[in-house]
């Protein structure tokens, strides 16, 4: 896995948590400007997250590309060796 995958899943998480901390003390302490803030860190969270998954996916997904043209490389240079 990818550094900045990796890292934008983790900063996710952390802001889904605070997030969600940060709404129930708001619910709590009936502050609606800190309830909000909460969702909104929560959300921000989740597109973090969700921009992780995708860098992981387009990683294995250019690995996969990068293996299958050397693959098809190798089967050329073999065929021209013949």
């Amino acid at each position: 896995m990818e550094k900045d995958s990796m890292e934008n899943k983790l900063t996710g998480k952390a802001n889904q948590l605070t997030g969600t901390a940060r709404t129930k003390l708001g619910d709590i302490a009936r502050d609606e400007e800190m309830e909000r803030k909460g969702r909104e860190q929560h959300r921000k969270g989740d597109a973090q997250e969700a921009l992780g998954k995708a860098q992981n996916q387009a990683n294995r997904a250019k690995d996969k590309v990068r293996d299958a043209v050397e693959n098809v490389a190798d089967k050329l240079k073999d065929v021209a060796d013949r």
